[in-house]
């Protein structure tokens, strides 16, 4: 389980820093596009891809955590509702994802239960995240200020951007990271992996972003991709519960709902001009 959460919060670094760097530039149109696009995309493209390759079985941790997922996400959505997401609210969304840690460190984690290997595994990958970490934030400052020259050049609204380009973009960490994980036959891993970033996308990327400065929600997030994102969200969590794996046969409806999403973004039904 620490394997998972360091996965996930190392997959998650490009969406942590591309979004504070975002609110810091005034850019909350991207900053809450690229954490909730993520979202989206971490389940029905990505997760979804690794589930065609090969039926992910998964034990019963997981079922808990996506209902984890779904509430917390759905918990964001209402914030959004008074069209701003305060600092106060990004305060709640970081300490939740504190709440949870704990709440994995009570239920999942023992540190006396790991060997020395694993320990020195743990801190290997710690000391890589860190190095990495400039590394990363350098890249994020040009993807933001690509996303914004995009934007202005083809005349397209930032949170479209955000929602594709940029979070698909700082997405791919985790298609390598579930990808791998199928390939080498380890599904929980790959589900995993998915759950946990989604977690720390909603929580600690939105969170941040808007400690920074406070995020003016887009209409089409709060209308449109928050719901889409809500209703794989809950078919992920009803498979995993019914089921304990993600089938082929959910695969494809997940997929499905992502060309839709891909598709109503193409005729332009997703913008809601503010």
């Amino acid at each position: 389980m620490i394997a998972l959460v360091l996965a996930s919060i190392a997959t998650t670094l490009p969406e942590v820093t591309v979004s504070a760097i975002s609110s810091f530039k005034g850019e909350s149109s991207i900053a809450l596009g690229n954490a909730v696009g993520s979202a989206l995309a971490n389940i029905a493209l990505i997760l979804a891809v690794s589930a065609m390759i090969m039926p992910l079985n998964v034990d019963k941790i997981a079922p808990k955590n996506s209902l984890i997922m779904l509430g917390i996400t759905i918990y964001a959505w209402l914030l959004m509702f008074d069209g701003v997401i305060s600092r106060i609210d990004g305060l709640t969304l970081i300490l939740l994802y504190f709440a949870f840690l704990y709440y994995l460190y009570k239920k999942h984690i023992s540190l006396e239960e790991l060997s020395a290997q694993e320990r020195g595994n743990v801190i290997k990958n710690v000391v890589i995240l860190f190095l990495s970490a400039g590394l990363v934030i350098f890249g994020a400052n040009l993807v933001v200020d690509s996303a914004v020259e995009i934007a202005t050049s083809l005349g397209v609204p930032k949170v479209i951007i955000g929602v594709t380009l940029v979070s698909i973009g700082t997405s791919l960490p985790e298609f390598a990271n579930s990808l791998t994980a199928t390939l080498k036959k380890i599904p929980n891993i790959s589900v995993g992996n998915i759950i946990g970033a989604n977690i720390l996308d909603i929580l600690m990327v939105i969170g941040i972003a808007s400690l920074i400065r406070p995020i003016v929600v887009d209409d089409s997030i709060r209308s449109i991709v928050m719901p889409i994102t809500l209703l794989v969200m809950a078919i992920l969590t009803v498979s995993l519960y019914r089921n304990h794996k993600v089938g082929r046969k959910t695969a494809t409806v997940l997929l499905a709902i992502y060309m839709y999403f891909l598709y109503l973004l193409v005729q332009g039904k997703v913008y809601i001009p503010q």
